[in-house]
């Protein structure tokens, strides 16, 4: 189990969309950032076919099994190869069609009927059906002897879903409650060739699926999907080619322009490192460029827009990062935080001086050079369910005279704030050594405590045994730490549910220790349960009203998602909804001959 709490904090502190093509604004709250596109209020067009583009994203190659493979990037490369059921749209985050043109919720809300969109073929010719759906869930994601973490993935309080046929274009899912999220699960589990892989298991069983099928060293033709590319050319430590999908056509529920995907080809390069393809890209020989926050700490960003004009191509933001955020939380365990100090801790007005300690501000522009957010909300703006929760300015006057009116005062006049007890205000705040960002900012917000005669004993300590502390001994008072961000609200259940083993200030509750948590598990579960977008959207909106408010996580800044692409590409409107914009990628073509 502390294994599986690991990998989940590794990894996190690391309505059918239309056929209308007209893009939502994103929220009013979003900063303009220096020498940085935003084109989020423009509208993807009809595009041209023809033409490669060629990326850098993939450091090292594991397998080209969708199901089995840990990396990250493969994983997105792989994605446009293969489909799920159901999708998310590029742009608004929202769940639409995917092999599936529409979904029914019945038996109030333990059915979902998917009914699936007509000559939906693999990159073969062969048509996908309700077989290979059957067989994908069946064979393989339900399949405990097959090498992957979504084998998980179907199982809702620890009962296993059902599935069957009810015709050749009509899947039905049976869940043991009624569950919301599972909609956005059918996002992450793509349908895979029966017809390829079937004789393959039953010939040499499931090892063949795990270890041979999707094996860089195997016959790359039997990896077929429904996607809008499929798998060309593999030159080993090299690159990957991709090329269209031959068969791709309209799909009915989901967000359809006419001619889509259009490159003719998409090439990843493999093995290249950050600086070569920093330069590579300032040269011209890739046309996709992940802005770091590495970048832009170092001040490679500043390089980068500098010699934009030269380069030949241009940046564009994409709202709040995907990946790991930055927010400060104060340790309110019972079992391990001496009494007086937990009595403060649990207080929500010492929680807001605290939020006015740190300078939000200056860690924006100083730290992060202006590209980054600053918002109270636990969700990320590619969330459907998002609302912007604007956080508390800097205003040491403003803390002090809250922790006045605590009873917390420098009663002998040496400059140090005193508790009631009359011992000195004196917190241990850590992070993780190997983030130079969360050191400098944990030496911003310590400098701006002492000002004010907070005594601060700032730790940078190793990763693992941060993570032992927030997971294992609870031996902390505070820390930097951060989470990624989901555009499925529930996937951060783990840690706003007062029971949640990732509930940092208080895991693993019997029952919720205040009235906020305990009306932020009743917004979850009934957030679960609602299959109406709009009521479960209002649900999720009090859940941020209520963490903004009570502050068990004081967020610093969401760094921001920052791309770069090549002169000439038509419909750039990048969002942060999938991994380095992968999602948008069939929508993009070349306007002018490249």
């Amino acid at each position: 189990m502390r294994k599986l709490l690991y990998i989940s904090l590794l990894f996190t502190l690391l309505i059918f969309g239309c056929r209308d093509k007209k893009i939502p604004q994103v929220p009013k709250s979003r900063e303009i950032l220096r020498g940085v596109l935003d084109t989020s209020g423009e509208r993807l067009k009809t595009g041209k076919q023809g033409g490669t583009l060629i990326r850098a994203e993939i450091p090292e190659l594991d397998t080209f099994n969708v199901v089995t493979t840990r990396s990250r990037p493969v994983y997105a490369m792989l994605k446009l190869i293969f489909e799920p059921l159901l999708s998310i749209h590029p742009i608004t985050g929202e769940i639409q069609g995917g092999i599936a043109k529409e979904y029914r919720i019945e038996r109030d809300g333990y059915s979902i009927t998917l009914l699936l969109n007509e000559n939906i073929r693999f990159s073969d010719g062969n048509q996908c059906t309700s077989e290979d759906v059957i067989f994908s869930f069946e064979e393989v994601y339900m399949n405990p002897d097959v090498d992957s973490k979504k084998t998980d993935f179907l199982r809702i309080r620890n009962r296993a879903v059902s599935i069957k046929a009810l015709d050749e274009l009509t899947v039905q899912f049976d869940l043991p409650v009624p569950y919301r999220p599972f909609l956005y699960t059918l996002t992450q589990l793509e349908i895979l060739p029966e017809h390829i892989l079937s004789p393959l298991m039953k010939q040499e069983g499931v090892e063949a699926f795990n270890r041979k099928w999707g094996n860089p060293d195997n016959d790359i033709s039997l990896l077929l999907g429904t996607g809008p590319y499929m798998l060309k050319e593999y030159r080993k430590a090299d690159r990957v080619v991709l090329t269209r999908n031959p068969y791709y056509n309209e799909r009915e529920g989901g967000l359809w322009l006419e001619g889509m995907p259009y490159f003719d080809k998409i090439v990843e390069l493999i093995g290249v490192d950050h600086e070569t393809k920093l330069l590579k890209f300032q040269i011209g020989e890739i046309d996709f460029y992940n802005i770091r926050p590495t970048d832009i700490v170092s001040g490679d960003i500043g390089s980068l827009i500098r010699n934009k004009k030269e380069g030949n191509y241009e940046l564009y933001h994409a709202g709040h990062t995907p990946l790991s955020n930055h927010f400060l939380v104060l340790n309110q365990n019972p079992a391990t935080v001496q009494s007086e100090k937990l009595k403060l801790f649990r207080n929500s007005r010492f929680r807001e001086a605290v939020s006015y300690l740190i300078n939000k501000e200056l860690i924006r522009d100083e730290v992060f050079s202006g590209y980054a957010f600053l918002d109270a909300s636990p969700l990320r703006d590619s969330s459907p369910y998002y609302k912007h929760v604007t956080p508390l300015q800097y205003d040491p006057a403003r803390a002090k005279q809250i922790l006045r009116e605590l009873g917390i005062k420098d009663i002998d006049n040496d400059g140090l704030l005193n508790l009631p007890s009359g011992e000195n205000l004196e917190l241990t705040l850590y992070t993780n050594q190997d983030n130079p960002i969360r050191i400098r900012m944990g030496d911003i917000i310590s400098e701006s405590f002492k000002q004010i005669g907070i005594g601060v004993d700032f730790q940078p300590i190793d990763y693992d045994l941060v993570v032992t502390k927030l997971l294992d001994t609870f031996d902390w008072e505070a820390v930097i730490i951060g989470i990624e961000g989901n555009t499925e609200p529930n996937d951060s259940s783990w840690v706003w549910e007062s029971k949640g083993p990732l509930h940092m200030w208080a895991p693993y509750q019997e029952k919720p220790l205040t009235e906020w948590e305990e009306k932020i598990d009743e917004l979850f579960a009934l957030g679960r349960i609602t299959w109406d977008i709009e009521s479960a959207r209002g649900l999720y909106h009090e859940f941020q009203d209520i963490a903004g408010t009570e502050r068990p996580v004081i967020n610093i800044v969401v760094p921001a998602e920052v791309y770069g692409f090549r002169n000439g590409l038509g419909n750039l409107i990048p969002r942060a909804v999938s991994y380095n914009a992968t999602a948008l990628l069939p929508y993009i073509y070349w306007e002018k001959k490249h």
